[in-house]
């Protein structure tokens, strides 16, 4: 039976450079960037999926989704 993970995303501003950067605590080296804030939300269920997929496909462990006190979180299915 598939069951479907929540994991909490954050998103940073950084104006000095220009954009936002967007990761998941649960998933350290799982992040991305994007020009504008919504970008970085798009591009960060692109990095969900392929982060997911590669963990899956290697036969690695797929963490369980911490708690964290951020603004949104991104779903995945199929693990």
């Amino acid at each position: 039976m598939l069951k479907t993970l929540a994991y909490p995303l954050a998103i940073e501003a950084h104006p000095e450079d220009g954009g936002y950067l967007a990761y998941f605590p649960s998933l350290p080296g799982c992040q991305t960037w994007g020009d504008t804030y919504e970008a970085a939300v798009r591009n960060a269920g692109e990095a969900l999926a392929v982060f997911i997929e590669t963990l899956a496909s290697n036969g690695d462990p797929i963490p369980d989704p911490t708690a964290f006190d951020g603004p949104a979180a991104l779903t995945t299915g199929g693990t």
